[in-house]
């Protein structure tokens, strides 16, 4: 095959092999074919990095079908009106998620697979996620944790995420919701130290210039971890509603309880959706505000919306949320909200 372009190469299965760490023979292959092709690697590295930004949107569509049957549909060639541009992701994506699906049905052929991180073991590349100076930043990850970044927060998220554990680097004040996986520790490190969670929900405040750390646990259970030498060694376990404060000036760490009203406070302060789909953001809701949201209606989970809240009660937020769905809720009890 002669390969004019970068989607010649994005077309061909066995470059897809390469640049996934698939396949030996096929990595053999394109290495000795750069090595005797020098004038082709300019369209190689385009192509490689194609696939690249591609991994993160094809770990949100978790080789869902009919993903793979609207890719089918864009490929046929039957139109002109793509761009270059658009054809390209177009091919890279097909071809991903084509070799990808038959991965998984080759290794699981009698069992269905609940919502596994299935590019994170072909990762070759950090994501990167940054709160504004001005405005808070809310992420779900495709673990199913849930992590809001407060102004000038940075979360790296290691390539091996999801594969022996489910590792990440922060600077700055976060909180985290964390799905239960016992099998894949969540792990944040922050400078010497790390905090280490199966399923609960805290906030870490690091500064790394000052080499502090505080550790606040909503829920569940942590241990903090610091690092001396080439070891990880046992700083604190914490139990819900205990908080722990850390400097490298202290010898012996400041270990005390914190108040939920200053807790929830802090998680209030700025709640934002830009065209969130529904169920998303009853998720958060039910986050920021530690309740429960039932829904009668499965309708209005197609539904989508806008919104931005400051330190605003529940009662509130519901209002207006269910006002756009010309739906109306009531409390259950304190905790429990039923939207009809």
């Amino acid at each position: 095959m002669e390969f004019k372009s970068s989607d010649d190469f994005l077309k061909n299965e066995s470059f897809v092999n390469y640049c996934l760490g698939i396949d030996e023979q096929d990595i053999d292959f394109w290495k000795n074919y750069a090595v005797q092709h020098p004038e082709q690697l300019g369209l190689m590295n385009e192509a490689a990095d194609l696939l690249k930004d591609l991994q993160l949107l094809l770990l949100a569509e978790k080789l869902k079908p009919e993903a793979v049957s609207n890719l089918r549909v864009h490929l046929r060639p039957k139109r002109r009106e793509y761009t270059i541009f658009s054809w390209k992701y177009t091919a890279a994506a097909a071809a991903v998620l084509f070799l990808l699906a038959s991965a998984v049905f080759l290794f699981y052929p009698s069992h269905p697979i609940p919502n596994p991180p299935e590019l994170a073991r072909y990762s070759t590349h950090q994501y990167v996620y940054e709160a504004g100076a001005n405005e808070r930043k809310s992420i779900n990850l495709w673990d199913g944790s849930f992590v809001i970044l407060d102004k000038g927060a940075k979360l790296v998220i290691d390539s091996s995420f999801g594969q022996s554990d489910r590792k990440m680097y922060l600077s700055g004040i976060a909180y985290f919701k964390v799905a239960k996986d016992r099998q894949h520790p969540f792990k944040v490190y922050t400078g010497k130290y790390v905090t280490t969670a199966v399923g609960t929900a805290f906030k870490l405040q690091t500064d790394q210039t000052l080499k502090k750390l505080q550790v606040e646990l909503e829920e569940g259970k942590v241990i903090v971890e610091k690092k001396i030498g080439n070891s990880w060694n046992l700083v604190a376990t914490l139990h819900p509603k205990e908080s722990i404060s850390l400097d490298d000036q202290v010898h012996l760490p400041l270990h005390q309880k914190f108040y939920d009203k200053d807790f929830s406070q802090w998680k209030i302060q700025e709640v934002v959706f830009q065209n969130a789909p529904m169920k998303e953001v009853l998720l958060q809701l039910e986050i920021y505000y530690n309740v429960k949201i039932t829904v009668e209606d499965s309708v209005v989970m197609r539904e989508t919306f806008n919104g931005k809240f400051r330190h605003d009660a529940l009662p509130s937020v519901m209002e207006m949320v269910c006002f756009s769905l010309n739906k109306q809720f009531k409390f259950i009890d304190s905790n429990h909200i039923i939207i009809y």
